[in-house]
């Protein structure tokens, strides 16, 4: 069996960004209509009003202050769906790649809320920063070479595999064999260069799923009771 490395983003892939936010928002006396937002910077009607994308930084860092990371939620199915692609698959190893760097240690609370035991060594990549570019192609590979060898801290299940997780803002760099992804520019950025991607359908990123679907080089989903099989399609023949 071929190794298989499938990096997964947390804000609004596997977590629900949008609703934490809303709710963050609403702490602060600005309710909005919400629903699912057509650009990526918020900036359309229901949120801050067509064309208002510039202000989304600063009610996103207001809104990190009162908590908005440990509010985030996994989406239905998704915990199960990525126990499935970890110990149902010796030779898949899984990590979540966030881009994010304003959490403090809000990332890892999170994720032993969620019962993913950091406790032994978390986030390899910020204990990387001192000796490396943290944008560099080296971080990146030292980051995949950890993930694929299963030498993360305990993770769902605890056995066989573990999940890691890394902050890395070119998860290019990584080289993994699967992204599941929600961002529009990154996944642009991971097509254009021949990455497959999962692509976590949002009203703000319907070009990104069409392109993955009519190039082939990914696929769209909705719920993640499909990711398993829709990443069994994509990079399951090789093993």
């Amino acid at each position: 069996m071929t190794d298989r490395l499938i990096a997964i983003d947390l804000d609004n892939t596997f977590a629900d960004y949008t609703t934490a936010f809303a709710d963050c928002l609403a702490q602060m006396g600005r309710p909005v209509r919400g629903g699912d937002p057509t650009t990526y910077d918020f900036g359309c009607d229901g949120w801050f009003g067509e064309g208002n994308g510039d202000v989304f930084p600063e009610f996103h860092s207001q809104a990190v202050m009162l908590g908005l990371y440990l509010r985030e939620r996994p989406y239905p199915h998704a915990r199960r769906a990525v126990d499935a692609l970890t110990f149902d698959r010796p030779a898949w190893h899984v990590a979540f790649v966030t881009s994010r760097r304003d959490d403090g240690d809000d990332t890892a609370r999170w994720m032993l809320g969620l019962g993913i035991d950091m406790s032994l060594e978390f986030d390899y990549a910020n204990q990387c920063l001192d000796r490396m570019d943290p944008t560099g192609m080296e971080l990146g590979r030292a980051i995949s070479e950890r993930a694929r060898s299963g030498r993360w801290s305990m993770g769902l299940l605890c056995e066989p595999n573990g999940v890691g997780w890394c902050h890395l803002p070119d998860k290019e760099s990584l080289g993994a064999d699967l992204y599941i992804e929600d961002d529009p520019a990154m996944l642009d950025r991971l097509m254009d260069l021949g990455l497959p991607v999962l692509v976590r359908r949002h009203a703000y990123n319907t070009a990104q799923c069409e392109r993955a679907e009519q190039s082939g080089l990914g696929l769209a989903f909705d719920d993640w009771t499909q990711v398993p099989g829709l990443a069994e399609r994509l990079i399951g023949g090789s093993h």
